[in-house]
């Protein structure tokens, strides 16, 4: 804080010396300048009537009274006739030390001269650096002055009271605490330290009567200790067990987050096993409600089960299903009690040996799906809450599994319908709905991974000659008709290859892709569909042949033509040819082998 304050007053003091230091050298300047303007104005009437009656004399008398001026170190002047007179150093040859100013010497309304007057800068930084030096041992005396000040109060009134503190508190022994005092100069003062010493001391007298409280409390604590490590010791039994089930819990709860749905019921049986192990029971069990009927799941026991245990009805255990649906708990210490109670289920429970029983629910939402049961058969259980928030846990956990299980199950179920519905939906996606061949998309993949391979390809487009008179004919029923049967005749076709991909691209234009093939067999393939089509004699009337007949028009391209082959330009090719075909009266074929494609 001191050194705070001592530098804030320096900055301050420095800061102060700046300002009237340029206050000083702007009030000079303006000074000079405003005395040096006022006499060369004054005399400039009378340089004019000596320069224009070139009074020599005159001149340099009122130019060494300019020239002895303080801080004037130049004049100069200079007539338009040639006259120039030069007082103290060259004006041009010393420029960056003086400060000049340039009067015009007019004389009746005409220019005839100008006065240069030069003033001395470095005189002026003279006279500033000597004022600095008054200023700055002025002010810095002040300042030392002050800060000796400072450090003095600073010492009586705060640092040897802050030592009596300091003294005071390094005195403290927590062990023995001693009677101790501050010094009454540090404690009567109404300041902020005095505040602090009187509140340091209540806190050490609040101290030592802590500690002598603590004192009789730990006498009274040591009595209650022998108490204490007996229930400690029970305690820690039950923690210990807790400790046991809950890391039991944790490991089954992990092996039924991994377990594959397939080895569910292996992972339960070692779940079932592991919990008796731990609450000490003779069975354990898992029940499933399917169809109104109670199935076991899944059954321990710690010795082999004589009679098999089959499922039941829940119309049987009526009484026991309410009491799950209100509690989700059921416990039963003696069975002998449900004797009088429900008859049904007390024999139907001594039936399977239990003489006492703990089930608890495991539910879907709302609806109980299964249960968590166990029971002995030669003594009756000890529950204690421990235990039952235990088992509901466990409950819960085999709950998450059974829940996992059924939806993973949906999901499996889920999958393989969605597998079924993308194949129908891909088949449906290539696939004229019409006449059942390919459509354009898988045509365009197939023509695109050829163009790819270096082999032999053809390329067959083909169009029903006078279809649209057809269809307007006969109807487009009809044609719709002729479409398939078309469709079905290029589908039972021989002379195409096994390989072929036949597809319906267009209203009444097909196209066929074949491999391996030379241009020989592709035009005799073309010429045996356009036979074929028109055997069918499906009569038309609006045709010159009378029947339905095709024009094709087709693309071969040899192995070593592929280079800059393109889809849509083996289309255009095709498509001309198909285009000469009907141009020669239809129901014929043009071929155009790749050579003439590369052209």
């Amino acid at each position: 804080m001191t050194l705070t304050i001592i530098g804030v007053s320096s900055f301050f003091a420095v800061l102060t010396m700046l300002v009237q230091l340029i206050w000083n050298y702007q009030e000079s300047i303006d000074k000079t300048t405003a005395d040096i303007r006022e006499y060369s104005e004054s005399i400039l009437p009378s340089i004019a009537k000596s320069l224009w009656d070139v009074d020599h004399g005159l001149l340099s008398d009122l130019l060494s009274g300019l020239g002895m001026m303080p801080m004037v170190a130049s004049v100069n002047l200079e007539s338009t006739d040639g006259v120039a007179m030069q007082l103290g150093p060259s004006i041009h040859s010393n420029e960056r030390r003086q400060t000049l100013f340039t009067y015009p010497i007019m004389y009746q309304e005409q220019q005839i001269g100008v006065l240069t007057v030069g003033l001395d800068t470095d005189k002026l930084y003279y006279e500033l650096w000597q004022q600095l030096i008054f200023i700055v041992l002025g002010n810095g005396l002040k300042t030392l002055l002050m800060i000796y000040l400072i450090l003095t109060l600073v010492r009586l009134l705060v640092t040897n009271r802050l030592s009596a503190l300091e003294r005071f508190a390094n005195q403290i022994n927590l062990n023995a605490l001693p009677k101790l005092t501050v010094p009454d100069s540090v404690v009567k003062s109404p300041d902020e330290i005095g505040h602090v010493a009187h509140s340091l001391q209540a806190m050490y007298q609040r101290i030592r009567n802590d500690l002598a409280f603590n004192k009789r409390q730990q006498r009274a604590l040591q009595q209650q200790q022998s108490q204490l490590s007996r229930l400690v010791d029970e305690r820690t039994r039950e923690l210990n067990w807790q400790s046991q089930a809950s890391q039991l819990l944790a490991e089954i709860s992990l092996a039924f987050l991994k377990v594959d749905i397939l080895k569910i019921d292996e992972t339960l049986a070692h779940a079932c096993q592991k919990i008796g192990q731990q609450f000490d029971v003779e069975r354990v069990s898992i029940v499933e409600f399917q169809q109104r009927q109670v199935k076991y799941r899944s059954i321990w026991s710690c010795e082999p089960i004589r009679d098999e245990i089959h499922s039941v009805s829940e119309d049987n255990v009526a009484l026991l299903t309410q009491k799950f649906e209100q509690e989700s708990t059921l416990i039963i210490e003696d069975v002998d009690a449900l004797r009088l109670l429900s008859p049904v289920e007390y024999e139907l429970i001594r039936g399977i040996g239990i003489c006492s029983i703990a089930a608890f629910a495991i539910k879907n939402a709302d609806e109980i799906v299964g249960l968590l049961s166990l029971s002995m058969t030669s003594r009756p259980l000890n529950w204690t809450p421990q235990k039952k928030v235990m088992l509901t846990q466990f409950a819960t956990a085999l709950n998450e599994l059974m829940l996992r299980e059924e939806k993973e199950r949906q999901m499996l179920n889920l999958q393989q319908a969605l597998v079924s519905v993308n194949s129908q939906l891909l088949v449906m996606a290539e696939t004229d709905e019409l006449t059942g061949l390919s459509n354009r998309r898988p045509f365009t993949q197939t023509l695109e991974t050829l163009l790819q391979h270096d082999n032999a390809i053809g390329l067959l487009m083909l169009d029903i000659d006078y279809f649209k008179s057809y269809n307007d004919t006969y109807g487009h029923i009809e044609g719709d008709v002729v479409l398939r049967r078309v469709a079905q005749n290029l589908k039972q076709c021989e002379v195409l290859p096994a390989n072929a991909l036949i597809a319906r691209i267009g209203g009444e234009e097909f196209a066929i892709i074949v491999e391996q093939v030379t241009s020989i067999q592709l035009e005799a393939m073309a010429n045996q569909l356009c036979y074929q089509v028109a055997e069918l004699n499906i009569p038309h009337m609006g045709s010159p042949k009378g029947k339905i007949t095709l024009s094709i028009g087709g693309v071969y391209v040899a192995k070593d033509a592929f280079n800059g082959m393109t889809i849509s330009g083996l289309l255009r090719r095709a498509d001309i040819c198909l285009y000469r075909a009907k141009e020669r009266g239809r129901n014929t074929v043009v071929i155009e082998s790749s050579k003439q494609a590369a052209k």
